[in-house]
């Protein structure tokens, strides 16, 4: 193994442990890392260099006695940014280096992709200004995108957008001096989830999240798979109904024409005008309407169809549901549940948690901060890494 790339791992490594370890000691980092102490030493000194790092005074627990000198990432120094793209709305994230949000800015999403770089650009400079810090501290710019992305950044296609091959990393760097790293952003999202969320000690699982349509992530080996050119772990279009409901990507029979919002709020519209969102879907079901309630029940049936084939093709150790999905888990359980019974092998069944995203429920979104990361700490481009 290349030398420089050796540095780049233990690098790496010890940026993540000082991530979810803050006050750790330098003794420890050897200890949590398995780094040699000269190791540590050395890129704790190039951590310091770059201002990455900041020294305390602190207790070990339970013992007495002199103070041990403590390490943690700056949070004032570095910033880190998420840019989602969403159905008429931009929404901008900004972080510190180890990914703690610090605020959001809401925008409105321009119609044409080539407006999009000036209202980037116009909202990265809102949010710095809104929490007094420069855009020159940026190390970092994950975007989320809504649809099919190739590897390179490049949009393929998006139903929600209808926006088609359009190169969204080419059209930023004229305007973001930082570095720009974009994805689809269900997989964003499943690096939420393995940095901040549930499955920070998980290397092994299968993200569902649920919006205008479904989709997926994997998560093999502790790193998010992404296949061939990027499309990766569309599982929204699992087929669960032979020739059923038109599907927004031309095929039929897709678990996103049953369960996405649009097609539940549809399925409820001639039962109740009033529901029109998500929040007025839980709304009545939280009220205990026996129409909606025996819907979403359904709609957990055929999501269980999709969670069957998952776990009978990759044994994962967890399921993942986010977004939408989680808002209204406790109404498809029941559905859920019966369809993973009936259809799933039975010793997989045994072996695999189900279980809700903990970052859904969060005001401000984390996907984007989170692919920011991935790229700021990434061993598969040395050249855009600080150290």
């Amino acid at each position: 193994m290349h030398p420089s790339y050796v540095r780049q791992l233990h690098a790496s490594q010890i940026f993540h442990a000082l991530r979810v370890r803050p006050g750790i000691s330098q003794r420890e980092l050897c200890e949590l890392t398995g780094c040699d102490k000269s190791t540590v030493s050395v890129i704790i000194k190039r951590f310091e260099e770059l201002e990455l790092v900041e020294r305390f005074q602190g207790q070990s627990e339970g013992q007495r006695g002199r103070p041990l000198e403590k390490l943690r990432l700056s949070e004032h120094q570095g910033l880190l940014v998420g840019v989602h793209l969403e159905l008429g709305v931009l929404r901008t994230v900004a972080s510190t280096i180890g990914g703690k949000p610090l605020d959001r800015f809401d925008a409105p999403l321009p119609a044409h992709p080539t407006e999009l770089a000036a209202s980037v650009r116009q909202s990265i400079a809102t949010l710095c200004a809104k929490i007094d810090r420069s855009p020159e501290e940026i190390r970092g710019v994950g975007v989320c995108l809504p649809g099919l992305v190739r590897s390179g950044g490049r949009l393929a296609h998006s139903p929600q957008l209808h926006w088609t091959d359009v190169p969204i990393q080419d059209l930023l760097r004229e305007s973001v001096s930082a570095p720009i790293y974009v994805d689809n952003d269900t997989n964003a999202a499943a690096l939420a989830e393995h940095m901040f969320g549930a499955c920070t000690e998980l290397d092994d699982f299968v993200m569902l999240q649920g919006g205008s349509g479904i989709g997926g992530g994997m998560f093999l080996n502790g790193r998010l798979y992404r296949g061939k050119n990027g499309y990766a772990a569309e599982l929204g279009h699992i087929k669960v109904v032979k020739d059923g409901r038109i599907c927004s990507c031309g095929s039929m029979g897709c678990v996103s024409a049953y369960i996405s919002t649009g097609q539940l709020v549809e399925r409820l519209t001639p039962y109740d005008a009033e529901i029109r969102s998500i929040e007025d879907l839980r709304f009545k079901a939280e009220s205990g309407d026996a129409t909606v309630l025996d819907i979403l029940e359904e709609a957990g049936e055929f999501l269980g169809v999709a969670v069957s084939d998952i776990i009978n093709s990759f044994n994962p150790p967890a399921i993942v549901l986010a977004g939408t999905l989680a808002v209204l888990e406790p109404y498809f359980r029941r559905g859920l549940r019966r369809s993973l019974r009936q259809n799933t092998m039975p010793v997989t069944l045994e072996q695999v948690e189900i279980t809700v995203s903990t970052l859904s429920v969060d005001p401000i979104l984390r996907a984007g901060v989170a692919l920011a990361l991935e790229g700021f700490t990434s061993l598969d481009k040395p050249e855009a890494t600080p150290w």
